[in-house]
């Protein structure tokens, strides 16, 4: 419960600093229910994190925060909802990165502009996957996974949230550094996905590290390594990839708040706000960090170097 709390206090005051700015009048906001949305279905990370910031709000400014999902279109059926709000505060977007980078870097034609559609307010958190396997699937390490895989090539399955997720990125670097093929199962959320890992319908996540936790520690699948760049304090007997022998599989996810283009005041008053926010989040045994994309106009930044211009 302490790491709990700890995550709480530190999303809530990014959130506070990001609400607080909404109005020039900021002791009359807010003034009537604020509305999160959230592109994706209830238990993931993007969802976990939302209710941890709308609960420290609604503790804090005694008004209701009212967390929509808004899952589809890998995101684009909530990001419409936040495009055509208006842009006074409250309505809000917890997007991750595989929403909101990677399926715009990613696709011919995305169904929306990120640089031009969002406004990024700030980072929340920071997340790594674990890559993880069926207690029955005989395999206790990656090396083992790799000769598995290799003996079958293209008949190992591995589910994801979808093509622009972190998760299928991450199992075709996977892929790319062993020489593995495994066959794409997509699924509209990691916990479905992982559901179906424990019920044996797949064979291999790298799932976002905060869906598959609590499955790893109480020994319900088997957790093979972490794409962290170290080990995570709660999994201290997980190896991160590189020390499991693949070098190339080192990645982290981050979430953040957004908001419709024409906030531009709040950005401001948040830019010249100090940030309560850590950076020291390594050393934390939580399992997703408050970011250092939390310090007020950082988040911003890494959004826009992220996105790549079109």
């Amino acid at each position: 419960m302490t790491v709990l709390r700890e995550t709480m206090r530190a999303l809530l005051s990014l959130a506070f600093c990001v609400l607080l700015a909404a109005s020039a009048s900021a002791q009359s906001f807010p003034s009537r229910p604020i509305r999160m949305i959230v592109p994706a279905p209830p238990a993931g990370i993007t969802d976990l994190s939302a209710r941890l910031v709308a609960e420290g709000l609604r503790v804090k400014f005694n008004q209701s925060v009212i967390v929509e999902n808004k899952p589809g279109a890998n995101g684009v059926i909530g990001v419409r909802e936040v495009l055509k709000a208006e842009p006074d505060g409250y309505t809000l977007l917890v997007g991750a990165m595989g929403m909101v980078v990677l399926g715009y870097a990613m696709e011919v034609n995305p169904p929306f502009d990120a640089l031009r559609d969002l406004s990024p307010i700030a980072g929340t958190a920071e997340y790594a996957t674990a890559m993880v396997v069926n207690n029955n699937t005989p395999v206790n390490s990656v090396k083992e996974f790799i000769d598995y895989a290799k003996a079958r090539p293209g008949k190992l399955t591995f589910g994801s949230t979808g093509t622009a997720a972190l998760d299928y990125l991450a199992v075709e670097l996977f892929m790319k550094e062993t020489g593995t093929k495994l066959v794409h199962v997509p699924y509209r959320g990691g916990p479905a996905a992982l559901n179906d890992l424990m019920g044996g319908s797949i064979d291999l996540l790298i799932e976002v590290f905060p869906v598959v936790m609590e499955q790893i520690k109480t020994g319900l699948i088997k957790g093979l390594a972490v794409s962290s760049p170290y080990r995570l304090p709660s999994l201290p007997n997980v190896p991160t990839f590189k020390q499991a022998g693949v070098a190339g599989v080192e990645l982290t996810g981050w979430l953040g708040i957004y908001g419709p283009p024409r906030i531009r005041r709040m950005r401001a008053w948040c830019s010249a706000r100090p940030s309560p926010i850590s950076s020291s989040r390594a050393r934390s045994g939580r399992s997703f960090a408050p970011s250092a994309l939390s310090l007020p106009g950082s988040g911003s930044r890494r959004f826009r170097n992220s996105t790549p211009p079109r």
